[in-house]
């Protein structure tokens, strides 16, 4: 049975609105224990991705974090379709050096896809001599 990006969704699907400010993402990042979380429109669309290299780079350029809405860091970003392959999900991860991808059903974002919790399957495919054409996670 071919498993899917759904499989290996983790979180429950939060997200930051374009219209916090990149102070208040920043809570949420620490607040959840992550490094990125996606930027949703008000349909739960995901518009873009905050990373905490962002919010550094917002400090660093002594720019006020507290002034500066989320929506205007938004860059592009790779979305996982829910019913995709794990393997086709992480070769295109591991091909785009991204650490983690927001998973959408219908449009609609419902949680994150990481390379770290994809390491368990990526040990089963070793074992069984079916890993991806890919090297490593």
């Amino acid at each position: 049975m071919r498993k899917t990006a759904r499989e290996f969704v983790t979180g429950i699907g939060e997200c930051v609105s374009e219209y916090e400010t990149v102070l208040e993402g920043a809570r949420k990042l620490a607040a959840f224990g992550v490094d990125a979380l996606p930027v949703c429109g008000e349909d739960r669309s995901v518009v873009g991705v905050l990373s905490e290299r962002d919010v550094v780079r917002i400090v660093a350029e002594r720019r006020d974090p507290d002034s500066i809405r989320i929506g205007l860091l938004a860059h592009r970003v790779w979305v996982v379709d829910a019913n995709a392959s794990v393997a086709d999900a992480f070769t295109t991860m591991v091909e785009d050096d991204l650490d983690s991808a927001p998973v959408t059903d219908e449009g609609r974002l419902i949680g994150m896809l990481r390379r770290t919790d994809l390491r368990a399957q990526v040990d089963a495919w070793a074992a069984t001599g079916t890993v991806p054409a890919v090297a490593t996670v």
